[in-house]
């Protein structure tokens, strides 16, 4: 599987996770009002497993409504996306030890800070010199 493949995994999976939940949830309590007795009597006429598929059904479309609309983001370049292999960094999270925020890259899983800025684009530095005689030298350069 690719990382985009992941990414997308990654990214939808909280939704099907969601509507499968809603859906156990509602076929659990559609068997428990075959049950003989009390509870099966008085939960026999209620809809229930209806409300219960129908909000497990309403968390997971939009969960998966806020996940497309952060992946169109970032398809357009205006969320950052992992600086390895491009894909669409996850929600910061509190770091170990407490060390700050991290987002987790949904493709590749790799970890990143969240106190430096990724930014699709590179802006180059302002140097401010006042000598214009004396030539400025790269940062890289050997002296």
């Amino acid at each position: 599987m690719s990382y985009a493949g992941r990414m997308y995994f990654r990214a939808y999976l909280p939704g099907v996770l969601a509507l499968a939940g809603g859906a156990l949830a509602a076929a659990g309590l559609k068997a428990a009002q075959q049950l003989p007795g009390e509870f099966g009597t008085l939960s026999l006429y209620s809809n229930l497993p209806g409300w219960t598929f129908a909000s497990g059904l309403a968390v997971a479309l939009s969960v998966a409504a806020v996940q497309t609309v952060r992946l169109r983001l970032w398809e357009r370049g205006a969320i950052a996306g992992c600086y390895v292999c491009g894909c669409l960094l996850g929600v910061p999270r509190a770091a170990r030890r407490g060390l700050g925020m991290t987002r987790h890259c949904l493709g590749c899983g790799k970890v990143h800070g969240v106190n430096h800025r990724l930014s699709p684009k590179v802006v180059p530095l302002a140097v401010a010199v006042k000598d214009t005689a004396a030539p400025v030298r790269s940062v890289r350069s050997s002296p």
